[in-house]
């Protein structure tokens, strides 16, 4: 029955892990919850600054342009004082997707700047992909959007990818990349999408990723080719620093007071070799998301940490459903395997122990591994399978050991043992019985224990009883004899009852041969421990 069970659950693993999914693979509360806790988590790379539009800068900057956004050419001042400072990037956390209508010098002067910025990477936003065959915008109108070594298609009807795309023509012909927050579905970002793969094999690429090509072109060819074989396309864990807004952040009406030839209120760094990210922490923006980290955390640190990840390759795999079904049927096949040579009591333990475990492989793997061990779907699986033997194993002992009902002439087979009759010895009795005398009972005092209590009387768990129809038990002695001399000390005589004997009488009949028996054993024990004093 053990092993039905295990192939019915493991049978019920697969269906559910591949298929039906009702059983959710990561467990999103305590991810997160193990993702606060690391010990271990990579420091944030030096090279990356963020400068700032926080509540600060838009009062400083509101008192002359006014509410955001401000005319455009105070973002060229600052790219102009950026770009003089050879930084390695500027990456652009703000969307340049409408003209401004009352400041046309301000886009022309930013146009301008654009034009002459040799570091600059702008977003941009990409619209859900059913709608791409409703668009217009196509590789040629924005071809830095698309990764360079992804195929031309070659139909003829060029792809089209539906997008809020740049509005000034400088920004449309400069490196661009998507920049989407794709929540899970209880609204917390943990994962970043670099790539994505279109329909006809091409692909367009992230923010982070345009990056990476500018600064490391070959890891992120290696990259793309590995993408590739993952179909792309894929979501992937974000390797988070240790707190939010780790990142160091320059006030945005500093540099442009700096840039101005103006005294700023902060330290202006040197941003000189810097990935320079330019983006918004203020709330009023609306630029924040709920993370494992923080609650509200602004979008901009997790766009810097989605950079960092890129440009030191540090990627969290996960692993597929299908292994994470096959560890759970290992668990399960192993679980199977214990219970056949121990016992499904000696289990107990197990239900706290091994989700425990599994759960702690799973934090050790979030601590610098570079894939994260989810054994949240496993540790769940194999504490229900436990559940399963625990409440099979009771109902079994229910069923084995109560008296039996019966007009047959009945027969009692009483044995002691040294130790109780408890667990692995007592499911011995049991198979033993359902395989060679399925009409008989077993009597046992209450052997019932619940790790890690005790037993309240040991002394009436060491008896047991073999009661069923006379005709049976005498048919069955010899098989039960080979089982019962291997794990009692000693049996009694078969006592033989009558066809009219009811429950009571059949009770009292048992603890009378078990006192007999407990009588005869303890002057045994005496008379032998005579014998070894005199010799």
């Amino acid at each position: 029955m053990t092993w039905a069970l295990v192939a019915i659950f493991s049978s019920w693993v697969l269906l559910d892990v591949m298929h039906l999914r009702l059983t959710s693979g990561l467990s999103k509360p305590s991810f997160d919850a193990m993702v606060r806790a690391r010990v271990f988590a990579a420091a944030p790379d030096p090279r990356i600054v963020i400068i700032d539009i926080d509540e600060a800068s838009l009062a400083r900057m509101g008192r002359e342009f006014g509410r955001w956004p401000w005319p455009r050419d105070t973002l060229a001042t600052v790219l102009d004082f950026v770009e003089r400072q050879q930084p390695a990037a500027v990456v652009w956390d703000i969307l340049f997707s409408d003209a401004d209508k009352l400041n046309p010098g301000g886009d022309a002067a930013f146009n301008q700047a654009v034009q002459r910025s040799a570091h600059s990477h702008f977003s941009v936003t990409r619209l859900p992909a059913q709608n791409d065959a409703a668009s217009q915008i196509t590789r040629t109108a924005l071809p830095r959007l698309w990764v360079e070594s992804s195929p031309v298609s070659t139909s003829t009807v060029a792809s089209t990818v539906a997008l809020i795309p740049p509005a000034l023509p400088a920004i449309a012909a400069s490196r661009l990349g998507f920049n989407n927050g794709y929540v899970d579905d209880d609204g917390v970002l943990r994962r970043y999408r670099y790539l994505e793969r279109l329909t006809d094999g091409s692909a367009i690429q992230s923010l982070p990723m345009s990056v990476l090509n500018a600064m490391y072109p070959i890891a992120y060819r290696i990259y793309y080719s590995w993408a590739s074989s993952q179909n792309g396309s894929k979501d992937e864990l974000m390797a988070w620093r240790k707190q939010a807004n780790s990142y160091p952040q320059v006030n945005f009406s500093d540099v442009f007071a700096v840039a101005e030839g103006g005294t700023p209120q902060g330290r202006v760094p040197s941003l000189a070799g810097k990935v320079v990210i330019i983006g918004s922490t203020a709330p009023s923006l609306h630029d924040i998301h709920p993370t494992p980290l923080a609650a509200n955390h602004t979008g901009v640190d997790a766009l810097a940490t989605a950079i960092d990840n890129a440009l030191n390759q540090r990627h969290v795999a996960q692993l597929p459903r299908w292994l994470q079904a096959a560890v759970a049927i290992a668990m399960c096949v192993g679980l199977g395997v214990w219970v056949q040579f121990k016992s499904v009591a000696s289990l107990a333990p197990a239900l706290f122990a091994l989700p425990a475990a599994l759960l702690g492989l799973s934090y050790l793997s979030l601590n610098g591994w570079p894939f994260f061990l989810d054994l949240n779907l496993s540790a769940a699986l194999a504490l229900v399978f436990l559940a399963l033997l625990r409440v099979w194993s009771t109902l079994r002992r229910n069923h084995w050991c109560a008296l039996p009902e019966t007009s047959q002439p009945m027969a009692i087979w009483p044995w002691i043992r040294q130790e109780p009759w408890l667990d692995a010895p007592l499911d011995r009795l049991i198979d033993a019985v359902q395989r060679h005398a399925p009409s008989c009972r077993i009597v046992v005092g209450d052997a019932t224990v619940v790790w890690p209590a005790k037993l309240r009387w040991p002394e009436l768990a060491r008896c047991v009883a073999v009661v069923g129809p006379q005709a049976s038990l005498l048919q069955a002695r010899d098989q039960l004899a080979l089982v019962l001399n291997r794990l009692a000390q000693r049996g009694g005589d078969l006592v033989l009852l009558d066809k009219s004997a009811d429950r009571q009488k059949l009770a009292n009949t048992v603890l009378q041969a078990w006192s007999k028996l407990q009588n005869s054993d303890t002057s045994f024990n005496a008379l032998k421990s005579g014998l070894e004093r005199s010799s």
